[in-house]
């Protein structure tokens, strides 16, 4: 514990007032970036899926276009708009999965914040602080109040340690 405090900035130490920079604390940390690299990688297998619709829709379109050689033209307009209908139904699903996606990454932020929450109450005891303002709204600080490099220190240590406490214990 003191080798925290005395790696801590010394204007931190005596101040009851911190401030934090949350979208450099987001953008740093080894858990903001987890988070996104998550996002990305769930986000690749619905690009994947939007690739093989497309293509079996292509397909089917082609194959529509040759039968309407052997197709009576009732039997066509009939084929046609029941490939229409299903396009349609295709677009809107995947409209409404993409909302899903627009929804989740707006959320990723607000979901990091309040995931290290603990970490704010545990500074503010540390540093016997009674606030912790965010770098931007804040007009003039000492430098050494802010405690964002603290904040991901901690923040990557517990991110680090529940990755390795879910991890298989190496075998001997």
């Amino acid at each position: 514990m003191l080798w925290a405090l005395l790696a801590a900035p010394l204007a931190a130490q005596e101040a009851s007032i911190l401030v934090v920079d949350l979208d450099r604390a987001y953008e740093t940390s080894l858990f903001g970036k987890s988070m996104r690299a998550q996002f990305r990688e769930d986000n690749q297998d619905v690009a994947a899926e939007n690739t093989l619709l497309l293509n079996a829709l292509k397909d089917e379109e082609l194959q529509l276009t040759e039968d309407r050689a052997t197709l009576s033209a009732e039997e066509f307009a009939a084929a046609a708009a029941a490939f229409d209908a299903k396009v349609q139904e295709i677009r809107s699903a995947r409209l409404e999965k993409i909302r899903q996606v627009d929804e989740q990454f707006k959320n990723l932020k607000p979901l990091f914040f309040s995931r290290i929450e603990p970490f704010f109450d545990m500074v503010m005891r540390e540093f016997n602080a009674t606030v912790i303002l965010e770098k931007r709204s804040v007009l003039r600080s000492i430098e050494g109040i802010d405690i964002t490099d603290l904040l991901v220190e901690r923040v990557d240590d517990a991110f680090l340690a529940s990755i390795s406490a879910t991890e298989p214990a190496a075998e001997n």
